[in-house]
């Protein structure tokens, strides 16, 4: 909830502040005119087509890096949920009483992964959740270690059960990385900052016409630009707002519930 107030707030704060540069660019425009009649744009068509050029890019840039770590997310989602399901089916290597414990602590560990990512935006609750599942790992992997010394086969059960129980916690410990990165902070400010000097030569090329501004113009282009930076935000942070991996967890969802 607070992530999507942040969200909404800088989607306002940019489309307000487009708005402002423009209609500031067009009084500074008018006044120039005034003061010097000749005045002509000699020089400065190359400057503001290079600057447009260079917002366009980093559009395109950030757009196509958010949509590239939305899909390494989903392929994560998609590689934990296999990576349970072999290392469970795994567990029939080890002794039925081995086996048994160690099928209820995967169980109370899948649940814990479902329940950190369903308290993401409660990062107190998100962060105790996260314990438990690292102490399910270690607790899993002590167990497992052991039961497979008194394995009928100790090396088949070694060579097969500890490696998929590795490879289960590997994938969550990249999901737990694939949420923490992102678009560098810099880059999405200088977004936004560019994003405001165009706005501002917007303005002044409305000038040209004199009177009043196009405000529809300059409702589009504040507007545009305001969506397309709330999109870039969503797909970067994609449970924090409409952008959901929702449809995805339901797969881990169905394997816990094979479990049982």
């Amino acid at each position: 909830m607070l992530l999507n107030v942040i969200f909404f707030g800088v989607l306002a704060l940019l489309f307000l502040g487009m708005m402002a540069m423009q209609i500031a660019g067009h009084h500074y425009a008018l006044r120039r005119t005034e003061n010097d009649p000749v005045a002509g744009s000699d020089g400065t068509a190359a400057v503001e087509a290079s600057l447009y050029a260079l917002l366009g890019l980093l559009v395109a840039f950030t757009f196509s890096g958010a949509q590239d770590r939305l899909n390494a997310r989903r392929q994560l989602i998609v590689q934990e949920v296999q990576s349970i399901g072999t290392a469970y089916q795994r567990l029939d290597l080890l002794p039925p009483q081995d086996a048994a414990v160690l099928r209820d602590e995967m169980r109370q560990y899948v649940d814990a992964r479902l329940s950190y990512y369903h308290k993401l935006a409660s990062f107190a609750a998100a962060r105790a959740e996260r314990q438990q599942a690292d102490g399910l790992q270690d607790r899993i992997w002590s167990n497992a270690v052991a039961a497979s010394g008194r394995a009928s086969d100790p090396r088949g059960a070694t060579m097969l059960v500890l490696p998929s129980l590795n490879e289960m916690f590997d994938v969550a410990t990249a999901r737990y990385a694939a949420l923490r990165t992102h678009v560098p902070g810099a880059i999405f400010i200088l977004l936004l900052s560019l994003s405001l000097v165009c706005a501002f030569f917007a303005g002044i090329g409305m000038a040209k016409r004199r009177g009043h501004p196009s405000y529809l113009h300059m409702l589009m282009f504040a507007a545009i630009m305001s969506v397309t930076a709330y999109v870039i935000v969503n797909l970067e942070f994609p449970r924090a707002g409409f952008v959901t991996l929702h449809h995805l967890d339901k797969f881990l969802i169905e394997q816990r519930a094979s479990m049982n």
